[in-house]
């Protein structure tokens, strides 16, 4: 996805700055070390590609960094739409398989919505990887619009592990609060 978007920023179609609104994730040493090592891959490869150095100035180890820390803790991972009661058979295998997605994507109001273990929303993702939201239950006037970053179904330590080091924070919904 960053190689995607450094394409797009040398092209001109969006600016170097363009994730910069998005969250950012809590990066541990390890990650850290291993992106830099990416990122020196990333910048060698540009170089052997022959692109100008003054179109790829941006491409920073910082930049490189930052964007990929917005894109862990912001990008949608994409599942499989099923139209028939076939393909729907074939999406059931590929979850067991961890095969189900087809892709990650950064949407940027989505990318805005909070986390909650119960939330009262749900992204559906369309035929055409556009995502809708669903709600779950009647939403209160005034309420917040929250989807959950994982799997619903997991006990309150598995979430918490997860969200810990895969998003950064320590969920403390009502859900989480009871211990269920």
């Amino acid at each position: 996805m960053v190689k995607r978007l450094a394409c797009m920023v040398i092209s001109g179609d969006v600016g170097a700055d363009c994730l910069d609104i998005l969250q950012p994730a809590q990066l541990h040493q390890g990650t850290l070390i291993e992106m830099e090592e990416e990122f020196e891959f990333l910048k060698s490869t540009f170089r052997k590609a022959g692109f100008q150095e003054e179109l790829t100035t941006f491409l920073t180890k910082q930049w490189y960094i930052n964007v990929l820390a917005r894109i862990r803790v912001n990008a949608f991972r994409i599942e499989l739409v099923a139209s028939s009661y076939e393909d729907l058979l074939s999406s059931a295998v590929a979850s067991v398989t961890c095969d189900a997605s087809v892709g990650n994507a950064v949407y940027m109001l989505p990318s805005f919505y909070n986390h909650d273990c119960d939330p009262n929303t749900h992204i559906v993702w369309l035929e055409n990887a556009d995502a809708k939201l669903m709600t779950l239950r009647d939403i209160d006037e005034g309420e917040e619009l929250r989807i959950c970053y994982i799997d619903t179904s997991m006990d309150v330590n598995a979430r918490q592990k997860i969200l810990t080091e895969g998003f950064g924070f320590q969920c403390h919904c009502q859900r989480c609060l009871s211990g269920d």
